[in-house]
């Protein structure tokens, strides 16, 4: 009897499909990493979306609030005192009242006119006698606002003068220890007026054999070691080349306790205004990226970046420097949005409009576009930003930027999902949302560290109702004012590949503000071969 020697036939194993979630990107925008080792919960591209505590939020539209000029809003400004608050912004020769414009298109009647420059630096002040509001340009005298009136302030204006300095000359103005302090126009002065006073004899504290790296004294601050409200505030000078002189003590007059601190290296600062305050610490915009002061005293300058608040995006933060270097950029930090925002403003025609975001309680990034942010402000617990055409915008309000569409376009980091080498085969794919108002979401992946983006999807027709359409995600009565409510659909991905990049894209052209939070993407896909 023959033997058969043939060795039995294996069935052919079916390939498994699993399962697999990519949490929203709460960490923001992170192109800092090595893409093969990206850590979840991260964005390689976050434009238009806010992220937050449990996900990432749609941000709102911008809406124009006022007209000023044809050209660039230098900047905006804000007098506060008690419930009373005024909105100024100002062009190249003029300050404008644009706290409630009769209409945002049409220019109203300037408060200030014949002015040689229009880039402010300003600053309150509380005296016995109310509440004041210097602004001070390097060019023209300096200027006082007391809630009704704008005075020209200098040698011998009445009756309120400042002596021993041509105001004409003083450029970037702050309080200190119930003091205002200047700063001389590309000199290393700094000058300080009496005790709770916005007049009288200023008094010169050079700087000149402090600094060593040359330049001139570009602005000052205020930095504490507590939140910003105990004994021990420093008072902080900065130079133009990257210099940081810090003082303990209220004024160099006061010789038992004025002392110095020390000196201190930051690259070169990006603007007189890109500065904020974070608790008692402070944080400056430099060309290395945005740098705590309490990291300055502790590190070398070459080893700031690693502690730079904008480590994240170090690279994209370092490419608009080179592209955008020739403006002063600005900070504003919007506590009841959770938000700060730092200005890129546009030199030319030929770079795109956009701002950067950060999430002041995470840190965590993002990218808004169609911003063109010449100069930013806070009013009314509102953003603003203007433009180059002399336009303010208000922040984060409505579905539309002024009427027209924006997308907001997520794509996660690449991931290999548990199989580093091994390609997958995505078969489909859900977005995960709680949303209480419509939208229409284009879903898609990249592979292999590409970015591939489709054509954006159009934005929900308009609306005024609170019903949601059937034809996009479920059917279902939508409130728009009352709890959000999950939104999910599975759709088809058809790509393969050894990474794996989530991609989500929605356009927003409505009257409505968009309250639609991601919350994760799921996609099912099998396993494939290691060589294929």
């Amino acid at each position: 009897m023959a033997l058969n020697l043939r060795a039995p036939v294996q069935p052919q194993r079916q390939a498994q499909s699993k399962s697999y979630t990519f949490p929203a990107p709460t960490k923001g925008w992170i192109v800092s990493e090595n893409l093969a080792l990206a850590k979840p919960g991260g964005a390689r591209l976050l434009e238009n979306w806010f992220p937050t505590t449990t996900g990432i939020r749609l941000r709102g539209g911008s809406q124009l609030h006022a007209t000023i000029s044809t050209g660039p809003v230098l900047r905006q400004f804000t007098y506060k005192s008690g419930t009373t608050e005024k909105f100024f912004a100002s062009d190249a020769t003029n300050i404008f009242n644009i706290t409630a414009p009769a209409d945002p298109e049409v220019i109203p009647t300037a408060d200030v006119t014949g002015q040689t420059s229009g880039y402010y630096s300003t600053a309150m002040f509380g005296t016995a006698g109310g509440n004041y509001m210097y602004a001070v340009n390097g060019t023209d005298s300096a200027k006082l606002y007391d809630g009704t009136t704008w005075t020209t302030i200098t040698g011998v204006s009445a009756p309120i003068a400042i002596t021993g300095v041509t105001t004409a000359n003083l450029s970037f103005v702050w309080p200190f220890s119930s003091h205002l302090w200047f700063v001389e126009k590309n000199t290393m002065n700094a000058w300080y007026l009496p005790v709770d006073s916005v007049g009288g004899a200023a008094t010169k504290f050079s700087l000149a054999g402090v600094f060593q790296e040359g330049g001139s004294l570009l602005f000052g601050g205020k930095w504490s070691l507590d939140a910003g409200n105990g004994l021990d505030d420093k008072i902080v000078f900065f130079s133009d080349q990257g210099e940081v002189a810090v003082f303990n003590g209220t004024t160099p007059a006061e010789t038992t306790t004025w002392s110095k601190v020390g000196i201190y290296h930051i690259t070169a600062p990006m603007g007189m205004n890109g500065t904020m305050n974070a608790g008692g610490d402070l944080l400056i915009a430099t060309e290395d990226g945005l740098v705590p002061i309490s990291e300055a005293v502790n590190k070398d300058v070459a080893a700031l970046n690693l502690s730079a608040i904008s480590r994240q995006i170090e690279p994209e933060w370092k490419r608009e420097v080179i592209a955008r270097r020739t403006l002063p950029w600005e900070i504003i930090k919007w506590p009841s949005n959770n938000m700060m925002i730092v200005s890129l403003p546009v030199p030319d025609a030929g770079i795109n409009p956009y701002c950067f975001v950060a999430n002041l309680e995470t840190g965590a990034w993002a990218k808004y576009t169609n911003w063109e942010t010449r100069s930013l402000c806070l009013f009314d617990n509102f953003g603003y930003f203007g433009n180059n055409t002399g336009q303010v915008f208000k922040m984060e309000v409505g579905g539309s930027d002024n009427g027209t569409p924006y997308t907001s376009t997520y794509v996660g980091q690449p991931d290999h999902l548990k199989s580093v080498g091994v390609r997958k085969i995505v078969h489909s794919a859900r977005s995960i949302f709680l949303s209480n108002v419509p939208f229409i979401a284009k879903i898609s992946a990249s592979v292999n560290y590409n970015i591939t983006l489709p054509t954006a999807p159009s934005s929900v027709t308009n609306f005024s109702t609170d019903e949601w359409d059937s034809a996009l995600w479920d059917v279902g009565t939508w409130d728009s004012s009352g709890s959000p409510t999950v939104s999910t659909k599975w759709v088809s991905i058809g790509k393969s590949g050894f990474s794996i990049s989530p991609q989500i894209q929605i356009t927003s052209g409505v009257t409505p503000f968009p309250r639609t939070e991601l919350v994760a993407f799921d996609i099912i896909y099998e396993n494939g071969g290691v060589m294929n």
